[in-house]
């Protein structure tokens, strides 16, 4: 009988052995299956904003040779640093050829009564891009200002970079024929550029009447300058910088945001 108890105790310690070590090993799958979820979700996502801002590189500047885009050029490369597959890439780079062209928009918010968010959204169905923002900010406190408002808290341009053949002297010149309120040269190791400033939102007049003029047009960009800078704590930053996140990584058609936070 006592031999028989052994057995039985032997067999049924084998049994809960076996059962605790495929336990281990379906948590263990379990983890590795998680763990590989978040990362092909973080994946999923850089190559979606990726993507867009491809879009948004040619719809600035009309341009869809990456050898000739420099700011494309400089997404792809990115692309490719983030193991994009190939397939993928091309496929987008085809399909932005024939890319619709959004309008330019600027919505600005206040968040915890006090630093102010330019975000900069790029679509043509705003109205649904404003629906999605504000389901976001109310859990961040933070709530769209008026237009008034924020002109007086930052300076606001459009910025028409092109590239010719020629001297300040007369991009100058030609600044003042095309209507442009300013412009600056810029040199750098690939070349030297012309930076016109333009009305913001609405460049299409400068840079319609500098193609006339025999420029390239490389890229625009929309640029909100505070005039002033908004103090925070370490911990009101870290709130600002989730809800920034959660905003790009969440609706595509947000370009990038802006603020006016000073330094810490």
């Amino acid at each position: 009988m006592k031999f028989r108890n052994v057995l039985l105790y032997n067999r049924y310690t084998s049994i809960l052995i076996q059962e605790t070590k495929r336990y281990a090993g379906h948590s263990k799958w379990q983890n590795i299956k998680a763990t590989k979820q978040e990362h092909d979700t973080a994946r999923a996502q850089i190559f979606n904003t990726l993507s867009h801002k491809m879009k948004v590189a040619v719809v600035e500047s009309g341009n869809s040779d990456p050898n000739t885009n420099p700011k494309l050029a400089n997404l792809v490369e990115q692309a490719r640093k983030a193991n994009m597959p190939m397939s993928t890439l091309k496929g987008i780079l085809e399909k932005i050829k024939n890319v619709r062209t959004g309008e330019s928009h600027i919505l600005p918010m206040r968040i915890m009564k006090g630093p102010t968010l330019a975000i900069h959204i790029l679509t043509d169905k705003l109205t649904y891009v404003k629906t999605n923002i504000a389901h976001i900010s109310k859990k961040f406190n933070a709530k769209v200002i008026e237009p008034s408002a924020f002109s007086h808290l930052f300076d606001s341009v459009t910025f028409v970079i092109a590239s010719k053949d020629c001297n300040l002297d007369s991009a100058m010149e030609d600044a003042i024929i095309a209507n442009a309120i300013d412009v600056e040269e810029i040199k750098d190791e690939s070349g030297t550029y012309f930076k016109f400033k333009s009305e913001f939102l609405h460049p299409e007049k400068v840079i319609t009447q500098l193609k006339i003029l025999g420029y390239t047009i490389l890229s625009t960009e929309n640029k909100c300058i505070p005039t002033g800078t908004v103090q925070v704590t370490e911990e009101e930053l870290l709130n600002i910088n989730k809800f920034k996140q959660k905003l790009t990584s969440e609706i595509r058609e947000i370009v990038k945001i802006e603020d006016n936070i000073a330094s810490l």
